[in-house]
């Protein structure tokens, strides 16, 4: 039966070019200024402005981290540290929050013509594609950079409504936001933050190590 075939394989290559393309949003950014934009987050914080303009600015960059190479954990650590565990908490999830619902909306915006094009078994097997494993996908990759940013943009691109991926996405945001935080208002010398950027990225990946693991086990398709 060579139509479910067919469907398949136009399915995958779609995924992968909206994947190829959710990747390079955050990557060709940061190879172009990565370096120059954390001098210039650096100098411009030496010294601190006010707490207010601080606030803003942690909500601010945090938010445009979709298209622009920031250390949002750098970002977000300085705000506990300035600001206190619950403000920097606070202005963290939210900056978080924004600039992924900021991903989200592009990729809804630029893979709509994409799927619009596809018939309607086509779309059906996108969407069985999304449910498998959308939501989870997209908590446990938040903590990892440009892979955050890659899903955001993969889950608005494959029809994610926006309240499934604000409902995954703002939870995980928060405990992100209050880790960074409490790591900043504890005052962690360089060395410890590396444990605690590695552990940030270590865990996800092992949890999703796991996950992948497991559906290949049981013979769950990939998302």
């Amino acid at each position: 039966m060579p139509a479910p075939t067919i469907t398949t394989n136009r399915t995958v290559r779609l995924l992968l070019a909206l994947a190829a393309g959710a990747i390079a949003v955050p990557v060709i950014p940061w190879m172009l200024w990565g370096a120059r934009l954390d001098h210039a987050v650096a100098d411009w914080l030496d010294p601190l402005p006010p707490p207010a303009v601080l606030a803003a600015a942690e909500i601010g960059v945090l938010a445009a981290d979709i298209i622009l190479p920031v250390p949002s954990s750098l970002v977000a650590t300085l705000g506990g540290a300035s600001l206190g565990v619950a403000v920097g908490t606070l202005c963290g999830s939210v900056g978080l929050t924004i600039g992924s619902l900021a991903g989200w909306l592009l990729g809804r915006i630029a893979g709509r013509r994409s799927f619009e094009a596809l018939d309607a078994r086509e779309r059906a097997a996108v969407a069985a594609r999304r449910r498998t494993l959308g939501p989870l996908l997209v908590v446990v990759s938040r903590p990892l950079p440009i892979l955050a940013e890659a899903v955001a943009l993969m889950a608005g691109a494959a029809g994610m409504t926006w309240p499934t991926f604000l409902a995954a996405a703002a939870p995980a945001n928060c405990v992100i936001a209050l880790a960074w935080s409490l790591a900043g208002a504890c005052g962690r010398n360089a060395d410890s933050l590396q444990w605690v950027a590695l552990a940030a990225v270590a865990v996800p990946a092992v949890i999703a190590a796991a996950v992948a693991a497991f559906r290949g086990d049981r013979g769950i398709p990939a998302a």
